[in-house]
């Protein structure tokens, strides 16, 4: 999967990787969003895009943000994100995407009117096919919904579709609603929202060795973290392979541990820390 920044698609660098990404084919099919999780309800629009991508010789991208944009939105009220960069780009890969195109929510990018930011996808990144959520806005104060989009489409000449919104047991489906069931440390229902469970991204705090366990500050991890206990926890590599541990969360300090007898696997070694409920 090809990962191109935002503000490379009008320079040459940019056109040349779109090239290559949709060499032989007619385009790109796109969604556009946070994905943080990615969860459920995320999965329906990636298969939107990538049904369409087969149905009309398209290459399959995802536009997302390096961070969540309501970091942005809330500040120091905002719990944290869902998952890292590196775990959403992962998710991306495992399903079968051509490129993501990675978005550093600048000032200069929150001035930009939707409909210049379509323009540029279409002329850019060749979109042929794009699906949002019925909720979607974009641009400058919000200003294009989805009857914005569609009437963009018609002038633009790309296919778009408006998917429907995911519930779970009557409720809607969000990253939200993943936060308060990690907040709360209901992992059980997190795990149904997601679809996977709940992950850590084990390389993005820094931990140091205290005698066999491993210790991170609680303030390094830009994820949600759990309410203050002890969890039951798989060290996992990234070929898959897991080791069973504790994940501690104290008032400022996290604290992994082996569950049993035996080590820790090395640290350079784990890349997620998994809240599986087996």
């Amino acid at each position: 999967m090809k990962v191109i920044p935002w503000d490379s698609l009008q320079t040459e660098a940019g056109l040349d990787d779109i090239a290559e990404i949709c060499r032989g084919k007619a385009g790109l099919a796109l969604t556009i969003g946070g994905f943080d999780g990615p969860h459920i309800g995320h999965s329906v629009l990636f298969d939107a895009v990538l049904t369409a991508a087969r149905a009309g010789n398209l290459a399959s991208g995802v536009v997302t943000f390096t961070r969540s944009p309501s970091l942005r939105k809330r500040g120091h009220l905002y719990p944290g994100d869902v998952s890292t960069l590196k775990l959403r780009l992962d998710a991306f890969r495992s399903r079968g995407f051509d490129c993501a195109v990675l978005i550093d929510f600048s000032t200069d990018f929150g001035k930009m009117s939707g409909g210049v930011f379509f323009e540029i996808l279409v002329k850019t990144a060749r979109m042929k096919y794009l699906a949002v959520g019925p909720d979607f806005r974009c641009g400058h104060r919000l200003d294009t919904g989805t009857p914005e989009i569609s009437e963009i489409s018609r002038r633009e000449a790309f296919r778009f579709d408006s998917i429907r919104q995911v519930e779970l047991d009557g409720e809607r489906v969000s990253s939200s609603a993943v936060r308060n069931a990690v907040q709360t440390a209901d992992f059980a229902l997190a795990e149904r929202l997601l679809g996977h469970p709940f992950l850590l991204d084990f390389n993005a705090p820094v931990w140091t060795d205290v005698d066999g366990s491993y210790e991170a500050s609680a303030g390094s991890f830009t994820q949600i973290l759990p309410p203050v206990g002890r969890y039951r926890v798989v060290a996992s590599t990234a070929n898959g392979s897991g080791d069973k541990a504790v994940f501690e969360v104290a008032d400022s300090v996290v604290r992994l541990t082996a569950a049993g007898n035996g080590p820790l696997p090395d640290m350079r070694g784990i890349a997620t820390i998994d809240f599986r409920l087996s």
